[in-house]
């Protein structure tokens, strides 16, 4: 499930944003466990932009794309970043979930 998207450049645009992915559940809690893995993709189309900014509340979507890191100094500190180029081609709807619940009843 796609959320925060953010948009940025001029000429060649960029969209960022955070995929939630359910990897386990608490055999005692019955809880979920998540992870959310920043994503990017390079020059999105304007449906794609419209789907990810917009309309992403409920979707649970598939992409393919590559693991990526890099690293950055801020304040003097050694800094480490890991995203997903996700090639826009690949991105598929695989289901809308009905209203921002998921199956255990609590928002995202």
């Amino acid at each position: 499930m796609p959320r925060n998207a953010i948009l940025n450049g001029n000429e060649k645009k960029v969209l960022r944003f955070t995929l939630a992915t359910r990897y386990g559940t608490n055999k005692k809690t019955r809880k979920d466990f998540w992870a959310y893995v920043p994503c990017v993709i390079f020059r999105p189309s304007e449906n794609t932009r419209n789907l990810l900014m917009e309309n992403s509340k409920g979707l649970l979507i598939g992409l393919e794309g590559r693991v990526n890191t890099s690293k950055f100094e801020s304040k003097g500190i050694t800094k480490y970043s890991t995203e997903v180029i996700a090639d826009e081609r690949s991105l598929r709807i695989l289901e809308v979930l009905v209203g921002p619940e998921t199956a255990n009843g609590k928002e995202q």
